[in-house]
This record gives structure tokens, sequence and C-alpha cells, in this order.
């Protein structure tokens, strides 16, 4: 019994340190937010200040997470209604102001932005995940064709002959007319 305690506990550390992240420093994270379309263009502002304040101010001294990078929530169309109970009644939403903001900070401090942004009522729905520090959608991908066979070449359109007009007698018009119309 002793041995395979001993054995299992190296294997157990291992896959600990395979999960962990490579990077130096504290993970990176993205939090997702939808917004309530009630606060109104205004309250937006004030929706965000407060997710960068639960971010900035973390509970037990903790120091706060560096925010890398956000992007200001804008009004979008949800996929489907969303539903949700509040002060005893049912509030239905098909439409949120969604935004997002990338964060680096402890894993200790997860549960308690969690639950800080669970408790902030204009905040519709939010999901945090963890991510890496550079901003992937930010390059431009340009698509490059290349090929041997047109190489100094500019491409042209190819060239048709033209019609040669000819003349037509009005009696042969005439019989063409009343073929179609017939």
């Amino acid at each position: 019994m002793a041995e395979i305690s001993q054995t299992s506990a190296p294997a157990e550390a291992s896959s600990q340190a395979n999960s962990a992240p490579k990077e130096k420093g504290n993970p990176v994270y993205e939090v997702g937010f939808h917004v309530v379309p009630t606060v109104g263009d205004e309250g937006v502002g004030v929706v965000v200040e407060s997710v960068r304040k639960i971010l900035g101010d973390l509970p037990d001294g903790k120091a706060g997470a560096e925010i890398i990078s956000e992007s200001f929530p804008r009004k979008i169309s949800l996929a489907y209604q969303v539903e949700r109970a509040t002060q005893g009644k049912r509030e239905k939403y098909t439409e949120s102001y969604f935004g997002y903001i990338k964060f680096a900070t402890t894993r200790d401090a997860l549960p308690a932005i969690h639950t800080a942004l669970g408790a902030l009522n204009p905040i519709l729905r939010f999901l945090i995940v963890e991510t890496v520090r550079e901003d992937i959608a930010a390059a431009p991908r340009r698509a490059v064709f290349t090929s041997d066979r047109l190489e100094g070449k500019t491409i042209e359109k190819p060239a048709t002959e033209a019609e040669k007009p000819t003349e037509v007698s009005d009696a042969e018009l005439d019989k063409s007319i009343e073929a179609l119309t017939g």
C-alpha cells in the first residue's frame, strides 16, 4: 500500500507541471461580458468602470489585476432570447452591449473576481477564460498569391472578335418578328 501512494505522487506532480503555463508572471485571462440594454449608451461606461474597479481592487489585500487590453462594449443582437429573474419578475433580452477585458492576475484571485462580477446587476452574462498575452486578432492577414506562369505579366481580359455588322432587309426582319410572335 505504501508503494502505491509513493508511485502515484510523482505522477500527479508531473501532470500538474505539464498543465502549468510556461510563461513567467501571472496567467492571462479574458472576461467577456454582456451589459443589459436598459442601462443605455450613457450607462455602459459606468458599468465598464465597475468591472475595471473589480479587477483593480481585489479583496484580502491582494494586488490588482494588470489590464492588458479591452474592447468597449457595443450593442449587438443576441442569437437567442436571454431570460433572468430579478425582483420577482422575469426579464427578457434580445440585445445587449458586449465587451471584453484581457487581464493578468493570480489564480487565487479568480473566485473573488467571479463572485464580484456575478453580484454586478447590470451584467447580464459573463465568462472568464484563460488566454495568451498576445493579441491574436490585431494582426490582419493578407492572402499572397504566387505563380511562376504569370510572373511579370498583367492579367488581361481575353480578346474576342467583334461581330461584323451586316445589313438586313425589311422583309427578313418582318419574317423574324412573325416567327417570334407567331
